[in-house]
Formats: structure tokens, C-alpha cells, sequence
């Protein structure tokens, strides 16, 4: 009962916008106190100005719109994605964790993994926004929580391509898509880093523009499967595209991101 209590006390001290409606039962339903200690302590630091409503909710993670601020004090709207502390499944992040550098595993707990993958996803985006990479802009990162920007209008999030599916030839002119894709996929290779996890599932379009998401798993080029994954997100790609009548050879789209 005291941390079903705890639990209101954070929701109230969190400025969640209409704290009646069904988000706030979200809200209460996948965070456990410890997160919404989280997210207090990155409003209290000004980050977080309002919570909005709910972006998703997976096995693995949640996402939130929020109304916030950047490290220049720049208002933006927010993306609050919140890793499961309890229910991440922890053997489907080894392969991607050991074999990174970055991280030294043999001083990591299982508890502590999941903190590590937020760290992960926070560099890698960096990384990869450093490189010329349509991903979001990484804002702030603790613990199992990350803000980074919110890509899409009016609180509405811009849809992945699995979401358009069939639809697409209606919104962009395909093809020209694709190559804008491949072209991620080639600075992300220059970037040191293969998102290892690409297909239209993770691809937002966003005024005509795709934008690279969830990037969590993704790897450095020296990692010891970093070719199969490359060779895997460049798969996923010319499937999903061969639907609209494009057909590319994948070796020849790896010679050239590899260039």
C-alpha cells in the first residue's frame, strides 16, 4: 500500500498534463517508483516542463511526450523513452553489449545492464548525430531514462514506415527514399557505427525526411558481428522496399556504405 501511495505522491509532483485522463493510469500502471524518482529528479533539474501523453509502450520500453528544454535552455518537445528496469530481458542485450569497447561487462551487474543500454543508446546517438545522421537529438540521459527530441507535430509522433506501409507511394517519391536511407546507413558507417537493428519498424518519415530510431544495440564498426549486423540491416531494407517494385543487390548497397 506505502508504494502505491509513493507512487501518487511522484505522479502529483510530476506536472502531467491532465492528470485525470486515462495517461495518468498509464503513467501508474508501467513505471515503478524508482523511474518516477527519475523523471522527478530531471524535472526538478528543468528538463522536463510538462509530461504529455503516451508515444508506446513495449516489453522493453515506454515513451513519453513531454514539453521540456534542452542544455541551452532552448524549448523543445521531448521524447521521454524509459527502459523496464524489471522486465528488460537481459540475454537479448548481450550480443550487443560484450565486444563494445566502450564498456567493460566483467564490472556490470545484471541489475546494472539496463542503465549501461541507456548510456549505449545516449553515445551512440550522439555519435551518430555527429556523423550527419537523421536521428534525434539527445538531450539528457539517468539511469534508465533518456530525453532526446521528439520527432513529429503537435504532440502526434511522425509514423515509422511499417506504420504507412503500403500507403507510401502516396507521401514520397520511394525510391528517392530509399537511397536517403542508404545514404544514413553509409555517414552512420563513417560514424564508426551500424545501427544493427534497421528495418521499417524503427524509420520514421518526417517531412520527407527518414529519421533513424532506436539505437540502443546499435555497435561499433569493430565489433566482432558488426558485418552480419550491417548485412542484416541492409536485408531488412531492400525487402521492405522490394514491395514497391525496387530491387538492389545487397553486397553492391554494402560496397558502396562500406566505400
Amino acid at each position: 500500500m506505502k508504494g502505491i501511495e509513493e507512487i501518487d505522491q511522484y505522479l502529483d509532483k510530476l506536472r502531467i498534463k491532465e492528470k485525470s485522463s486515462e495517461d495518468r493510469k498509464i503513467y501508474a500502471e508501467v513505471l515503478d517508483l524508482r523511474t518516477l524518482k527519475v523523471l522527478y529528479k530531471l524535472s526538478a533539474k528543468g528538463y522536463i516542463k510538462a509530461m504529455g501523453g503516451v508515444i508506446s509502450t513495449g516489453k522493453e520500453a515506454n515513451v513519453f511526450y513531454a514539453d521540456g528544454v534542452d542544455e541551452d535552455g532552448n524549448e523543445l518537445p521531448l521524447a521521454v523513452k524509459i527502459y523496464r528496469i524489471e522486465t528488460t530481458e537481459f540475454y537479448k542485450m548481450d550480443e550487443y553489449l560484450f565486444g563494445d569497447k566502450r564498456f567493460d561487462m566483467r564490472k556490470i551487474s545484471k541489475k546494472e545492464i539496463v542503465y549501461v543500454w541507456t548510456e549505449k543508446e545516449f553515445r551512440n546517438l550522439i555519435r551518430a548525430r555527429e556523423g550527419g545522421v537523421k536521428v534525434p537529438k539527445p538531450i539528457k540521459y539517468m539511469k534508465n531514462v533518456i530525453l532526446m527530441e521528439f520527432i513529429g507535430e503537435n504532440e502526434v509522433p511522425a509514423p515509422t514506415l511499417s506504420e504507412i506501409g503500403k500507403n507510401l507511394p502516396e507521401l514520397v517519391e520511394v525510391e528517392e527514399l530509399f537511397y536517403k536511407i542508404i545514404e544514413n546507413v553509409r555517414k552512420l558507417y563513417k560514424a564508426k557505427l551500424v545501427h544493427a537493428d534497421l528495418s521499417e519498424y524503427n524509420i520514421l518519415l518526417f517531412k520527407d525526411e527518414p529519421w533513424l530510431i532506436d539505437m540502443g544495440q546499435s555497435v561499433l564498426i569493430d565489433h566482432p558481428l558488426a558485418n552480419s549486423y550491417l548485412e542484416r540491416d541492409l536485408k531488412n531494407i531492400v525487402r521492405f522496399f522490394s514491395k514497391f517494385g525496387i530491387k538492389k543487390d545487397v553486397e553492391e548497397l554494402k560496397e558502396f556504405v562500406e566505400g
